[in-house]
């Protein structure tokens, strides 16, 4: 028995391993393609909110830690920001006696970007700051068009992704690819516990491998997590919570969902099904009643957000010491719960489209995540068939939670998260984009995945579910009939 169990141990092992390697295969590849585009546009091609991200990371490293990215002496780039508009005619010639590749596309900033020898860069900074007052020297790669770019730190969203682009900067340089390599990591985090979730459900290492290798191959896994945006981490965070829940350790699927709220604020999502587990595993443990049970959900959601707010004033002491308390307070707490229950930008012009959450199953309105050269467009967009049926199989499969419990688990995350934008939705929240949704992607797969093989596995698994659903119908039935007809 013992040799049958390191067997089944050694294959599972070597299953996870191969989807390691090949998440970190597909994920890099995806990566790569756009880094590359990338240099072949002159850094001028991506629209996502990357370019928010990875700006607040440089500036981050830059002004709050004192650092710089790394780079090579002999090819150091900096973008040059002046009071006024630039010379243009001027900036090319000292540019060019210095033996420097320049940049002047800028139009909503007085910038050039500069590269070349590392004193030549800074030459240049000097002679030009004679004639014009030279406000900031960037390193790094060329700043976005943008207006306060070289200052923004992206205050409205916690700081630990920004701290991780940040630490890439610093150890592999400042580039496309690199900033990537933190969400490629986690994606193949992400990936791996997606198999570990659907063996834990099931058992069944055929379906773990092959659920997982649909949510690896589904477009948004490939495209969220092959740029540096926050939502990757949140999922990564939301399906380890999933798993420790699972495994009915309630406390540290809370933490962990906590921990993804470090990363972006919709990780607290994760909170709202592992608060509940909680409550009711104390509940039941306590032979108490309804009202226990929503006595300990208020304390563990009470308890929840005070640790929350600890967390984050912990991690981002380094930006308190740079912005100061008050600052930090209003912008980072009050003005960030402020921006995430408003609508954002609105113009059909020149915004993006966003989307509601709902419309995310169904492939409308999906977020233009990067323009190709050719005009190909790479949408937010997963395979929204395969996503409108595991919602639908979801809510008919509800009756599921009274035999299968692990199940009823997981269904509550997948409502649980859903339900979280459909609540800041209702608060304010109307400008939602579909890039969002990668922290339901995980999610969503389990859920299909685990439900296609019990389906397939259990006889007479849809007597029940009929048979689940008529009572429930009575009994609804009834209870209208009472308090109308009482």
């Amino acid at each position: 028995m013992a040799w049958i169990k390191s067997r089944e141990s050694k294959i599972n092992l070597i299953l996870a391993t191969i989807i390691v390697i090949a998440s970190l295969i597909v994920l890099t590849y995806s990566a790569l393609e756009l880094a590359e585009t990338e240099r072949e546009r002159g850094g001028r091609g991506y629209v996502t909110d990357e370019v928010w991200y990875v700006s607040a990371a440089r500036n981050i490293l830059i002004r709050v830690f004192g650092g710089e990215p790394r780079q090579d002496p002999g090819r150091y780039g900096a973008t040059i920001l002046f009071q006024s508009s630039v010379d243009v005619a001027r900036a090319r010639s000292i540019a060019s006696s210095l033996n420097l590749s320049i940049k002047t596309d800028y139009s909503k900033i007085n910038a050039v970007y500069v590269e070349g020898k590392r004193e030549n860069v800074f030459e240049f900074a000097y002679r030009m700051n004679i004639t014009q007052r030279v406000v900031d020297i960037v390193p790094g790669w060329q700043l976005p068009d943008s207006e306060v770019i070289h200052t923004y730190i992206n205050h409205e969203h916690p700081p630990l992704a920004k701290y991780l682009i940040a630490l890439s900067m610093i150890i592999f340089g400042d580039s496309p690819f690199y900033w990537r390599i933190p969400v490629v990591i986690i994606g193949a985090v992400t990936t791996l516990f997606v198999f570990l979730v659907l063996l834990e459900l099931s058992n069944n290492r055929i379906l773990a491998f092959l659920g997982t290798l649909l949510f690896l191959f589904d477009s948004m896994t490939r495209a969220i997590f092959s740029i540096a945006i926050l939502d990757g981490f949140v999922a990564a965070f939301t399906v380890i919570s999933l798993y420790y829940a699972l495994k009915s350790r309630y406390k540290q699927a809370l933490v962990v969902a906590l921990v993804g709220g470090l990363f972006k604020a919709t990780g607290l999502f994760a909170a709202i099904p592992s608060v509940l587990l909680l409550a009711r595993n104390i509940t039941k443990r306590s032979r108490g009643d309804l009202g226990e049970f929503l006595y300990n959900t208020v304390y563990f959601g009470l308890l929840g957000i005070v640790l929350y707010v600890s967390l984050l004033t912990i991690v981002s002491l380094p930006i308190i010491h740079y912005m100061g308390v008050s600052n930090w307070i209003n912008n980072a707490l009050l003005g960030s719960v402020s921006w995430h229950l408003s609508a954002k930008c609105t113009d059909p012009a020149r915004c993006a489209r966003w989307s509601d959450p709902w419309e995310w199953f169904l492939g409308y309105h999906s977020f233009p995540l990067y323009v190709f050269p050719n005009g190909r467009t790479l949408y937010a967009e997963g395979f929204y068939p395969l996503w409108f049926a595991s919602l639908v199989l979801g809510l008919i499969s509800l009756p599921l939670v009274y035999i299968k419990r692990n199940y009823g688990k997981t269904l509550l995350y997948l409502l649980g998260v859903f339900s979280g934008y459909i609540i800041i939705w209702i608060l304010g929240s109307r400008t939602q984009y579909s890039f969002y949704a990668i922290q339901l992607t995980p999610l969503v797969y389990i859920n299909l995945a685990y439900l296609i093989y019990t389906f397939g596995e259990t006889r007479n698994l849809n007597t029940f579910i009929l048979k689940s659903w008529f009572d429930i119908t009575v009994k609804t039935k009834k209870i209208l009939e009472f308090l109308i007809l009482s």
